[in-house]
């Protein structure tokens, strides 16, 4: 099994963003997975710019669960988790950025950046 890195995490969604149609819950899933994954392996080498990646792609996984949540569907249960354990990582980012000194307006504006 290749490693992952938050350079392709990133660029994986980024393409992500640029469909039209949703994303089905198989492909969505495994990119969770690898997330997590990822995370729970590198979380305490990553660098100040590659948690800014990894917490805005936490944040954009998560509100996507929690769309997709609200469906009432097979995989909603599923999607529940998902937002759960993204939400955890997104706020366990952001807490260890501003201990290290980023403000929140800082880490807002730098988010944000990303998508540019």
């Amino acid at each position: 099994m290749e490693k992952v890195s938050m350079e392709q995490l990133f660029e994986q969604m980024k393409e992500y963003l640029k469909m039209e149609d949703e994303l089905g819950y198989p492909l969505f899933s495994a990119y969770y997975y690898d997330m997590m994954n990822f995370l729970q392996a590198e979380y305490q080498d990553l660098s100040g710019d590659e948690l800014v990646q990894a917490q805005a792609i936490c944040s954009i996984i998560r509100d996507n669960a929690q769309m997709c949540a609200a469906k009432k569907d097979i995989n909603r249960k599923k999607f529940l988790k998902i937002q759960e354990k993204s939400d955890f990582w997104q706020g366990a980012i952001k807490a260890r950025l501003i201990k290290e000194g980023m403000s929140e307006k800082e880490l807002a504006q730098k988010a944000k950046g990303l998508w540019d």
